[in-house]
């Protein structure tokens, strides 16, 4: 879905106050994060330089199956739910964020994408109580179905906001599937042009470190991504029914979803939107 032409203009502003060397400490910024250490990952710098910063969780991190778990976790799904959420509250308040400026949609890690049309509504009514000047989520990229989920949600919910309450949809990086390796840390279709990047500076670094460090259940899996820098862009206008990218997706090499099924999903949801548009 394409915002209203209209609109570019004021995304290329918001583009250019996040720059740096010139980035607006007044600029209202929401994070759209798929699960709890997503936001650390992919947008430390700007939850530590942007006080206005507020985080958005699509799912509480914790998936149904089992396997899926890191195995330093004990107990019940909940208490699982319940160690990723103290982990980002601890994480956050290293970038100076309150635990009032953290909300869970409530979708279920792995499944966001079943849930999309509740979820959608949930990310709505957040946007429109705590109105922001950009939307920062992930790529739809065919690295996780809840990455990709995140991006088709972002874009179903700026459409059902008025367009004066439609803040401007950016994009963090997150990984994806290049060569039959996982590739994170840019984008899968790299335009440096077109991009913020942010590099950070030793003490960025040390805080992201710490706020990495604060997700002790996730160790295993955060070692393995870089810290250097990060990137953000302006949201292209994607064709849900259609991959990513042409091959194997991650999350299908992964076995974690196939990605037919994935658009399946996506598609009822695109209609579903289309439907109420046309009423």
């Amino acid at each position: 879905m394409n915002w209203p032409a209209e609109s570019n203009s004021q995304s290329r502003e918001i583009f250019y106050r996040l720059a740096p060397g010139r980035l607006d400490g007044a600029l209202s910024l929401a994070i759209l994060a798929a699960h709890p250490d997503d936001e650390t990952l992919g947008a430390s710098y700007l939850l530590a330089h942007l006080p206005e910063t507020r985080v958005i969780y699509l799912t509480d991190g914790a998936p149904r199956d089992r396997r899926l778990w890191s195995p330093l976790v004990q107990g019940s799904r909940s208490d699982y739910a319940r160690i990723r959420r103290a982990e980002a509250e601890k994480a956050l308040v290293h970038a100076g964020i309150s635990g009032q400026r953290i909300a869970c949609l409530g979708g279920v890690d792995q499944e966001a994408i079943f849930d999309a049309r509740r979820l959608t509504w949930q990310l709505v009514d957040r946007l429109e109580a705590c109105r922001v000047d950009a939307l920062l989520t992930h790529a739809y990229e065919g690295g996780h179905p809840d990455h990709d989920a995140a991006a088709l949600i972002a874009s179903l919910a700026l459409s059902r906001l008025a367009e004066e309450k439609r803040p401007r949809l950016l994009e963090m990086t997150s990984y994806h599937a290049r060569g039959g390796r996982c590739v994170s840390g840019e984008f899968l279709d790299p335009d440096t042009a077109g991009e913020i990047p942010f590099q950070l500076s030793e003490e960025d670094h040390k805080r992201k470190r710490e706020m990495l460090d604060e997700y002790g259940s996730q160790q295993l899996v955060l070692a393995n991504f870089p810290l250097e820098a990060e990137r953000i862009r302006r949201a292209p206008a994607y064709d849900f029914s259609l991959p990513p990218h042409a091959g194997t997706l991650w999350y299908e090499s992964m076995a974690w979803l196939e990605g037919g099924r994935w658009r399946e999903q996506a598609l009822g949801a695109l209609r579903e939107a289309e439907e109420r548009a046309c009423r």
